[in-house]
């Protein structure tokens, strides 16, 4: 198992969860969904769509990572991140946030 494929897939798929998340939300609010059925059809297709694209554009995956990209975004990219953290990821609270950026072309 390519546990280096798969961190970058789920991490891309955070990135794409969020865009597609918000634009749910903004359909949901437009459209007044009476049925949850069709509800999640849109949700499903929306994650395809945005989290493949997503995928294609910010990132050097093949398409057929990228379409996984779409799965893990509607699935929910944060809740698998979560589940596989201790396991092939270093924690959020772990990582030094502490780089300092130079510049030296003040102007």
């Amino acid at each position: 198992m390519d546990l280096e494929l798969l961190k970058l897939v789920v991490i891309v798929a955070i990135g794409g969860g969020t865009i597609t998340t918000s634009l749910v939300q903004k359909i949901k609010e437009s459209f007044k969904f009476k049925n949850s059925k069709i509800l999640i059809l849109v949700n499903f297709i929306i994650s395809m769509i945005v989290g493949t694209f997503f995928a294609k554009t910010f990132s050097e995956l093949t398409l057929v990572n990228c379409i996984w990209v779409g799965l893990i975004t509607f699935i929910g990219a944060d809740v698998i991140y979560q589940s596989l953290e201790d396991k092939i990821f270093t924690k959020f609270s772990d990582i030094d946030n502490t780089t300092i950026i130079e510049r030296s072309d003040e102007i």
